[in-house]
């Protein structure tokens, strides 16, 4: 086939994929699904190529990391934490907002974004909500540190993202290993930037309005999240996995390409000890987010072997003009990914986006690595409109709250972050390092 039309072919599926995750009439894993059938079926790569995607190290590592965090939130250390929790309830100002900072920091680490908002709402409709301190504004703040922190430990799927956003560009870097992220990279980049928001959140809660917790919504989602009962030697069985695999995450570099087999064996023990059942673990393995990335890792093969790749990173570098400093870099793909994920899937925007940037950068001889980090930490800024991420869903829905009456909270905050992920980018992975 001719290469321009191969060109013409892999360009329009890459559309075909951003205004699918835009507009998110089908799935994720659907429209990667599409996206790998269409490639095929036009020669634009071959059946192994294909299917490479279900194989790759990548989505396997994603798929057993989603059952292996996910069965955390099944022990009871949810339920200790909560116990803790209602200990401080009584207290009010700043000790009881650090309090909540704390526990929601803590379990953004150890579970998802809905598990923890949904864990969440159940304390804070114990709060006193005629003080200002109301039940509306403590839940859209912990939203909002959920947004700061989410992903920063390589605790949990903290682990597994650098490696997930991988699969995005790693087709473009596939000579260049020293161009993918790490699970310390999020952490390194990202702590500026969550301490930032942080402290913003500390101090600016008064800027976001009262409102009536919407109840019907806060017990349909509670309802969802009805925790098995499980015995204390099942409990033991998942921390025991967790923890090694966490170690073995730590010490990836001495590990090598062990850490993506103990997360396997980790899935194993959980399904023969009957910690999981195999219907449960059935449902997560094959999830509609391993259908996205093995389709993903497909199209990013096909940006680079059909040179499309290299054509959009070279129309990108002719609006940012010649030479453009690492600072002009990072600020646009910080702010233009900001932009997409306040009304867009944040998880959607950092699939449109990061195999843009990696393409750029590798056009203009910059580290694909710097601003990739700064597409994945911007696009976790997702708090400006109930779209962006299922903590904005929440909070928006179950607090009552109009996105344009908070814009007098949620501005700052976007701003505050888009300088501190610029600052952090600039100072830990210069695009011309």
């Amino acid at each position: 086939m001719n290469m321009n039309v191969q060109l013409v072919i892999t360009l329009a599926v890459l559309a075909f994929m951003a205004v699918s995750f835009m507009m998110r009439k089908i799935s994720y894993g659907m429209t990667g699904m599409i996206c790998m059938l269409v490639l095929a079926m036009t020669g634009i790569v071959d059946l192994p190529t294909a299917f490479s995607g279900f194989s790759n190290k990548t989505t396997i590592l994603v798929a057993t990391m989603m059952l292996v965090a996910g069965s955390i939130g099944k022990t009871s250390l949810v339920s200790v934490i909560r116990g803790h929790m209602s200990t401080i309830q009584k207290k009010s100002g700043l000790l009881l907002l650090l309090a909540i900072f704390g526990f929601t920091i803590l379990l953004t680490q150890l579970i998802g974004m809905t598990a923890l908002m949904s864990v969440m709402v159940m304390l804070v409709v114990t709060l006193d909500d005629t003080t200002d301190l109301s039940q509306s504004r403590v839940f859209f703040l912990i939203a909002a540190i959920n947004i700061a922190w989410f992903g920063r430990f390589p605790v949990g799927m903290g682990a597994a993202l650098p490696l997930m956003q991988n699969a995005y560009y790693e087709g473009l870097v596939e000579s260049n290993p020293e161009y993918l992220l790490t699970v310390f990279d999020y952490m390194k980049a990202g702590m500026i930037p969550s301490i930032v928001l942080t402290l913003y959140c500390l101090f600016a809660w008064k800027l976001i309005p009262k409102t009536k917790m919407d109840m019907d919504a806060m017990q349909q989602q509670g309802g969802r999240e009805q925790a098995s009962k499980m015995t204390k030697r099942q409990e033991q069985i998942i921390f025991v996995v967790f923890i090694i695999i966490m170690l073995a995450f730590i010490f990836s570099t001495q590990l090598g390409n062990l850490i993506y087999l103990l997360p396997i064996a980790g899935c194993i023990v959980l399904i023969l000890t009957k910690v999981v059942s195999q219907q449960e673990a059935s449902c997560i393995l094959a999830g509609d987010m391993v259908f996205c990335v093995a389709g993903v890792l497909v199209v990013s093969s096909a940006l680079n072997s059909s040179g499309a790749g290299q054509m959009i990173g070279d129309f990108v570098l002719r609006l940012l003009g010649s030479n453009p400093s690492s600072v002009m870099v990072i600020t646009v793909f910080c702010v233009v990914t900001v932009v997409m994920t306040t009304f867009l899937s944040n998880n959607g925007t950092v699939a449109i986006m990061t195999p843009i940037a990696a393409s750029t950068a590798l056009a203009g001889g910059m580290n694909p690595k710097a601003v990739v980090l700064v597409v994945v930490l911007s696009s976790c800024l997702a708090i400006a409109f109930p779209t962006g991420c299922a903590a904005s869903m929440m909070a928006y829905s179950i607090g009552n709250h109009n996105p344009v009456k908070l814009l007098r909270f949620t501005i700052p905050y976007l701003i505050l972050g888009c300088i501190s992920v610029i600052i952090s980018a600039s100072i830990f992975y210069p695009v011309y390092g």
